[in-house]
């Protein structure tokens, strides 16, 4: 047998890096360690499945133990949890709790490893924390917590603390289940650095569909009656809840690698080059538990999406894969492009997309940035549904470069976004992105498409 190649974690990243190692040379023994009973399963569909909309576990999963085992002959150990890295001597102490109990332990030697840990949520720590029906939702067995408890318990009210991206997926579909839900956001907008216009039309949408939204209020604890939560404590007052969700973000999954003596960034993930290698040597990390570059600042950031985690695995297992006196030349190495930080996400009807920098990261990143905003139709005006988007473009004064973009609207408006990343990724100015020659047809878009709209304002700004 070849060399060793040993990834810890069983989700996007670690299984594409198992899958690419072992593509990329045959001969290599990959070894994937998992603590948890569960691999490669879509975490962004845990809402859905929460809500009913996905109706079967099974369809979460993108690949099988036995398939990774038998078809890709990756060596998959579940419950399998590593708790020490000896970078010394290339060795894992890990404790196999197959069998339940705190598990027998064993060492496994490496020639080179892949980190890919992941994240975890962020836990509030209040008073009134310790009690019951007060739930997380970052893995496969967060979901099925929430959903048993709504099965069996028939809640009316939840109140989500947190507005990103996960809270206000579950908030729809909490709403979809007939559950009154409250939103508690300790920031002025949604869904992070959302710009004005953007964030009115969320705002709007959740309020139609009877979602009381709080912003800037802040969470002070938790009281309740029999061991379960009862009430929320904010600094507006008490909410009344039949449990919570307590959804304010995650952070990288570092203290196995901390304790290596693997160094950490400024946004506390595992530092990595544009390799995916760590300050390690044969050591490299990958998905939400590193830092990667962000293609228009150039800064190490950390953006937990599933591209790129999956593509940053892709890159980690595939570099992984070549022995020390390959991975000498960096000829035979392959650079991860960094990321835009592309996202989409559906609001009850709104569509919300985001690309690149806000306008405030944009000054943060120190560009002299300008915006436009305009309200267009996703389709011909005469078509007998035609949803209005909104879009704001952001670019740099001096070089009239795209920097970023967000939009919301109508069915139609998401994958808009998709044209303006392939736009900054190709450094494109606001006047090659409003001469772009973009597809009509009136149940597709107006002959002056919303993007082009968005484009010629903004030029004219400029």
């Amino acid at each position: 047998m070849g060399e060793t190649v040993v990834v810890i974690g069983g989700n996007a990243a670690g299984m594409s890096a198992a899958s690419q190692a072992k593509r990329k040379n045959k001969d290599l023994n990959v070894v994937v360690l998992e603590k948890s009973p569960f691999i490669s399963y879509g975490e962004c569909g845990l809402p859905y499945y929460i809500g009913g909309v996905i109706k079967e576990s099974r369809k979460l999963f993108v690949l099988s133990l036995e398939d990774a085992r038998n078809k890709r002959g990756i060596d998959v150990r579940i419950n399998h949890e590593v708790v020490k890295i000896d970078t010394k001597k290339k060795m894992l102490e890990v404790l196999n709790r197959e069998k339940g109990g705190n598990g027998e332990g064993y060492s496994l030697i490496y020639d080179r490893l892949v980190i890919a840990t992941g994240a975890k949520s962020v836990r509030l720590k209040l008073p009134g924390s310790e009690l019951e029906n007060i739930f997380h939702l970052k893995f496969f067995e967060d979901a099925e917590k929430i959903k048993e408890f709504i099965s069996l318990q028939k809640p009316r009210k939840a109140v989500i603390v947190g507005a990103g991206y996960i809270g206000l997926e579950m908030t729809e579909n909490l709403k979809e289940l007939g559950i009154d839900v409250t939103v508690v956001e300790m920031l002025p907008t949604v869904m992070g650095d959302t710009e004005n216009d953007i964030h009115s039309v969320i705002l709007e949408e959740l309020e139609k569909r009877g979602v009381k939204v709080l912003l800037e209020t802040s969470v002070k604890g938790f009281s309740g009656k029999g061991g379960k939560v009862t009430k929320v404590l904010t600094d507006k007052g008490d909410l009344d809840a039949d449990f919570v969700i307590e959804s304010v973000g995650i952070v990288p999954e570092t203290s196995l690698a901390e304790s290596a003596g693997i160094e950490t960034g400024s946004r506390r993930g595992i530092a990595i080059d544009k390799y995916m290698r760590t300050n390690v040597e044969n050591i490299f990390a990958a998905g939400d538990c590193a830092e990667i570059r962000h293609i228009v600042s150039g800064q190490p950031v950390f953006i937990p999406l599933a591209l790129n985690a999956n593509r940053g695995g892709r890159y980690a297992g595939g570099n992984a894969a070549l022995s020390s006196e390959e991975a000498a030349d960096e000829k035979n190495l392959t650079a991860f492009p960094g990321t835009l930080g592309s996202a989409v996400a559906k609001i009850f009807s709104v569509e919300v997309g985001k690309v690149g920098l806000s306008l405030k990261a944009a000054a943060a990143s120190g560009f002299d940035a300008v915006t436009a905003t305009v309200r267009a139709r996703t389709k011909a005006g005469y078509w007998p549904d035609h949803p209005p988007v909104t879009i704001t473009l952001i670019a740099e004064r001096k070089t009239r470069k795209l920097l970023g973009a967000q939009l919301a609207g109508g069915g139609g408006s998401a994958l808009r976004i998709d044209t303006i990343a392939v736009s900054i990724a190709a450094g494109m100015t606001v006047d090659t992105v409003g001469e772009l020659d973009l597809a009509y047809a009136p149940p597709f878009a107006p002959s002056w498409d919303p993007v082009l709209i968005a484009a010629n304002v903004l030029a004219k700004k400029l």
